[in-house]
């Protein structure tokens, strides 16, 4: 039994095998269902989007919203104040992982949670502490799976060293996108009206990634191949094969296929990225699926793609080699 507890966001999505470990705890993040129905879904497994999306198909809006972090009247078995409280009592340090700040407000309110939190825990002799993972969906997953095999190799002992290692290994996760069908990445906001309607109407597969912007302070999800399009799911499976090849750390290390429900479309991408990296290790199948609460932003034709970079680039240096890479494929 590990001293320290780690909780993150249930849009972690991850696999059952981190979620299973004893000092591991997913915080349910809950969808809103507003307009006719007005209910909440706490329930984000990919296969949970079904329900959701019959919501929507009936007029209803859906969106995420944060888990519950404050509980001053301690109801709430599963917020965030009052799972931290149980667990210092129970002789736990406590650390949560959270969502990128750039597309959550949940690290800024555990981080007042946990400034609230903190000299009682002291008080206790227990340390509690937030980190923003700057990552999201499969790429914290990623992240997650590294995290724990550093804790297996006794890397990581503590809370404190737990919050070293994220916030060094967290410029290292790649997260690259694509969606067959854009109604959803343009209701959230997340890709301009413009791009999607373009890219609707003229067939183009856009290439979403979570690039550093602003001088490094923020990762924001961004198009990063706004001026060389591309039609087809193989090709884009080339483009980040290319790009893969080049910047992966470890040729042999894994890489995530994740997908909402296109399960062939994942294992196409695969097949074709598999030309580039031969010896990587491919996460592909149920237990690498986006949830629901990540399907509401890209719907179930999401296709995610995550592995570990020597660095995360900048928005301008990662769009200006995408596109050149679009371009030479063009030309053979």
């Amino acid at each position: 039994m590990k001293d320290f507890q780690i909780l993150t966001d249930a849009v972690a999505d991850l696999p059952q095998q981190i979620k299973s470990l004893d000092y591991i705890t997913v915080i349910p993040t809950p969808i809103i269902i507003s307009g006719v129905h007005n209910i909440t879904i706490t329930d984000l497994s990919p296969d949970d989007f079904g329900e959701v999306e019959r919501f929507i198909k009936q007029g209803d809006r859906a969106t995420t919203s944060q888990p519950q972090v404050f509980d001053p009247y301690r109801e709430s078995f599963n917020s965030v104040e009052t799972t931290t409280r149980r667990l210092v009592e129970q002789g736990k340090d406590v650390v949560y992982i959270t969502m990128n700040s750039s597309l959550s407000g949940t690290f800024s309110s555990v981080s007042l949670c946990y400034a609230e939190l903190e000299d009682w825990a002291k008080e206790q002799g227990r340390t509690v502490r937030c980190v923003d993972s700057r990552c999201m969906s499969t790429g914290l997953a990623l992240l997650f799976l590294e995290l724990v095999e550093a804790i297996n190799h006794n890397d990581v002992k503590n809370v404190n060293d737990i919050v070293n290692f994220v916030e060094k290994e967290r410029g290292h996760i790649g997260h690259f996108f694509t969606w067959g069908e854009l109604s959803y990445i343009k209701l959230s906001g997340r890709v301009s009206s413009v791009k999607a309607t373009l890219g609707t109407l003229l067939g183009v597969r856009l290439i979403g990634s979570a690039q550093y912007v602003n001088g490094g302070t923020e990762r924001k999800l961004e198009h990063v191949n706004p001026g060389a399009m591309i039609r087809s799911l193989a090709k884009f499976g080339d483009v980040i094969g290319i790009y893969a090849q080049k910047h992966i750390s470890n040729p042999h290390g894994p890489i995530i296929v994740a997908h909402g429900n296109v399960p062939r479309d994942a294992a196409l991408v695969k097949e074709r990225m598999q030309r580039y990296l031969p010896n990587a290790n491919f996460l592909i199948g149920h237990d690498w699926r986006c949830g629901a609460g990540i399907q509401i932003h890209g719907g179930p034709t999401s296709l995610h793609i995550n592995f570990r970079t020597d660095n995360i680039g900048d928005l301008e240096t990662t769009t200006e080699e995408m596109e050149t890479i679009i371009r030479k494929m063009r030309k053979k």
